[in-house]
């Protein structure tokens, strides 16, 4: 059967991803190059044409090849044609808008107490700029209830849950070799405990079983200053683990802009502008603690994420509008 441009394409930019691959070529080094270049830093050119940053450079200069061959035929949305791997994501996401940030030397926060939706909506909703909102979840139940124990009942005695994340949901292992949540919640209890000289993990999933998501929000909601009329996403997202976890830095691909509440522990944000405004944004810091919530359209900015020392670090999570 004979294959149309389109999945010529698709099969040619995935050979050359997979050879970048097989060639050592990290998906942290392709993103990190790309930056550079897009900044106009590269390394200078008394070096070895030979090194990493331009081979990663000659790849990437492969895949821009196929995606405008692609324009011409058949005139296809290169963003339809590209996995959603770091690298795509970075070559298809929408233009930074670089005016929102340029004043900003930190997070804004607020204390929950005084944020009112009328607040919300016309300081904060919408303008892309992150938000801490200090005790913003002080009064949900989840904070006296979820743990890794509840967690992984809840999970094992609801039938098809662990499936249902498995077949249709997503999850994120991080820098552990646990390849789904059903392996998580089988770790030896040492370690899911973070006992000294255990392993250390850190991991993340969207839930998609109506049961579980019943349970869960019996125990929090969505953020009392959301105005009434915001639409949230009915994907609960979950993140879990210990001091050394964390996620690395990365860009998301969702639908709408998030927020995440500290249930338990404690976890710090670096938010990070994208590389076209390098030269007028700062990099952004906050530290969540127990209750606080905080909002990121993580479409927009980098992050990753550090896990204090101390008690086992647990977040939820979902999307609004």
């Amino acid at each position: 059967m004979r294959l149309s441009n389109k999945e010529n394409i698709s099969l040619k930019l995935k050979d050359v991803y997979q050879e970048a691959l097989r060639d050592g070529i990290s998906q942290s080094d392709l993103h990190q190059v790309y930056k550079k270049s897009v900044a106009g830093k590269l390394l200078p050119a008394s070096r070895s044409i030979w090194n990493c940053e331009n081979v990663v450079v000659f790849y990437l200069s492969a895949i821009m090849t196929c995606i405008l061959i692609s324009i011409y035929y058949d005139g296809v949305d290169p963003r339809c044609i590209v996995g959603t791997n770091s690298l795509t994501q970075e070559l298809s996401r929408p233009t930074f808008q670089c005016d929102m940030c340029k004043d900003i030397d930190q997070v804004p926060t607020i204390d929950g107490n005084l944020l009112t939706k009328d607040l919300f909506l016309s300081k904060y909703a919408y303008t892309g700029v992150p938000l801490l909102v200090k005790n913003g979840a002080k009064n949900w139940s989840a904070l006296h209830t979820f743990s890794f124990d509840y967690l992984k009942n809840l999970y094992q005695l609801t039938d098809g849950a662990l499936e249902a994340v498995a077949e249709n949901c997503q999850f994120f292992p991080y820098k552990t070799s646990f390849s789904s949540l059903t392996e998580v919640f089988e770790m030896p209890k040492e370690q899911s405990k973070l006992e000294p000289g255990q392993p250390e993990w850190y991991v993340g999933w969207s839930n998609c079983d109506p049961t579980v998501a019943k349970e869960l929000r019996s125990h929090y909601t969505a953020p009392t200053f959301l105005p009434d009329d915001s639409e949230s996403s009915n994907l609960d997202w979950l993140f879990m683990g210990g001091f050394g976890g964390g996620a690395n830095i990365h860009i998301d691909s969702v639908q709408r802009p998030s927020w995440q509440a500290m249930i338990a522990g404690k976890k710090s944000w670096k938010i990070i502008p994208s590389p076209e405004c390098d030269s007028v944004c700062k990099t952004l810091n906050a530290t969540m603690e127990k209750g606080d919530i905080i909002l990121v359209d993580t479409n927009m900015w980098y992050h990753s994420t550090y896990i204090h020392p101390g008690e086992m670090s647990i977040t939820i999570g979902s999307e609004y509008d």
